[in-house]
């Protein structure tokens, strides 16, 4: 997968995502569990950082990503994502990954804008 392809995508609502990072370094959650992935925000800028894992859990951990730090980083985000919880995002990441194909700059639009998230 060419993680490059998404350094500067604009996201919905004046975001962008920086890059997409694959680090060997270990990840943990906030609440102290080790984790796939994770997306530092900073601004209008958002950065994700991937553990090594195979192209399709790549791809999966992109979408999952993209669509919580959104949630997180959205004055008003979309009604459709306001009770999600970390369950909630994976699924929603696996089944992009199924309906969407592997998680491509277009894809990632398509997926957020399923979503509800758009331009404002």
């Amino acid at each position: 997968m060419n993680l490059s392809a998404f350094d500067g995508l604009q996201l919905p609502g004046s975001f962008f995502l920086q890059g997409i990072h694959l680090t060997s370094s270990d990840i943990i959650d906030p609440i102290g569990r080790p984790a796939l992935a994770k997306s530092v925000i900073q601004g209008t800028t958002i950065s994700i950082f991937l553990t090594p894992q195979s192209k399709e859990e790549e791809s999966i951990s992109i979408y999952h990503e993209v669509l919580e730090a959104l949630t997180v980083a959205f004055d008003s985000p979309p009604e459709s994502v306001l009770e999600m919880n970390e369950a909630d995002f994976e699924h929603a990441a696996r089944a992009a990954h199924q309906n969407f194909g592997f998680a491509s700059p277009e894809n990632v639009i398509n997926f957020l804008t399923a979503y509800g998230f758009h331009e404002k």
